[in-house]
């Protein structure tokens, strides 16, 4: 029994982890394709300085609560649309 529940609560946070991945996606979707951007290159990027978020920084959700909504380099805030979108879709 305890393996099941553990087996379940594994394909819980897996489920979660997807949504939150799936929702950090369509944010790129969500910001680019009104701009006629590529939704693949450059690489995530801050949208008031152009800098290039670095892989530790874009993490979903916890980045944006790590870095207290702020962007690493220029500081300006990050729009709260971010993290409710991958909130949303990792509660999917």
């Amino acid at each position: 029994m305890l393996y099941a529940s553990r087996g379940r609560g594994l394909l819980v946070f897996a489920a979660v982890l997807f949504g939150l991945v799936v929702g950090s996606f369509l944010n790129v979707v969500i910001h680019r394709v009104p701009r006629r951007e590529s939704i693949a290159w450059p690489a995530s990027h801050c949208p008031h300085c152009g800098e290039p978020i670095r892989p530790v920084d874009n993490v979903p959700l916890f980045s944006y609560l790590l870095l207290r909504g702020r962007c690493r380099n220029c500081k300006e805030r990050i729009c709260a649309r971010y993290p409710a979108v991958e909130a949303l879709t990792g509660l999917l």
